[in-house]
């Protein structure tokens, strides 16, 4: 999508410049066409920066240099500055899209904070363990990006791979997909511990698309499962079910 919208954008602002083509330096509309590859890296990441600055520089040498309307630069300034578009499309793109991705993922991190302290709000606030396991399911689903979270108590069903403390899944294949390793297609166990013991388990089912989790939402889950664990065992403790 970024590419495209770049690469168009870049042809439609070289039409635009067109009628001013003798009155600007062509370092001027080589200036103005990264634009354009601002915009496809934004939108596109890195490779929507790439092709357009393709677009922007094969537009300023269609257009801007002699002979024109022809892929051809008969000279050598002309030359530079197409060259030099290029390169500087590519930095600015390659730039944009780090910054993009370092603004995406401080927000999620935000995010995902937000989620957690949810959860601990409802043991704070002396919830059930039933509300606390329904906004921890909530939370959990949406973070990870499951199909469904189903909470089992003990005892748990078949056995499962098991999402450990370290956040790392084990009794699985890993596979890398985009920004972490993907959950297992089957279902990956959770395992909700407090006071010592296990009270039960979140499975982590994943959606069709199964992309990759980031090892800190792997983490942030264990600690969700960790505040329903103390809300389970703070229940029983008050209803007198602990030993």
């Amino acid at each position: 999508m970024g590419a495209a919208l770049g690469g168009l954008a870049a042809l439609a602002l070289a039409a635009l410049l067109l009628p001013l083509r003798d009155e600007l330096a062509n370092t001027s509309i080589a200036l103005i066409l990264v634009l354009p590859v601002l915009l496809g890296a934004v939108i596109g990441g890195a490779a929507g920066g790439a092709v357009s600055s393709l677009s922007a520089t094969a537009s300023f040498d269609f257009f801007f240099t002699r002979p024109y309307n022809s892929l051809t630069i008969s000279r050598a300034q002309a030359l530079e500055t197409a060259l030099l578009l290029l390169v500087v499309g590519l930095l600015v793109g390659t730039v944009a899209a780090h910054g993009r991705r370092a603004s995406v993922a401080a927000e999620r991190a935000g995010l995902d904070v937000r989620r957690i302290h949810r959860v601990a709000e409802l043991v704070a606030d002396g919830s059930s363990a039933e509300a606390v396991i329904d906004e921890a399911t909530v939370q959990l689903t949406a973070m990870l990006n499951l199909a469904a979270c189903p909470y089992e108590p003990q005892p748990v069903g078949l056995p499962l791979p098991r999402l450990d403390r370290t956040g790392v899944v084990v009794g699985a294949p890993h596979r890398f997909a985009g920004q972490g390793f993907a959950l297992p297609a089957g279902g990956t166990e959770l395992p909700v511990l407090g006071q010592g013991r296990q009270w039960g388990r979140f499975v982590l089912q994943p959606g069709e698309d199964r992309n990759g989790v980031p090892l800190e939402e792997r983490i942030l889950a264990v600690a969700i499962a960790d505040q329903v664990g103390a809300a389970i065992a703070a229940e029983n403790n008050r209803e007198g079910r602990l030993p």
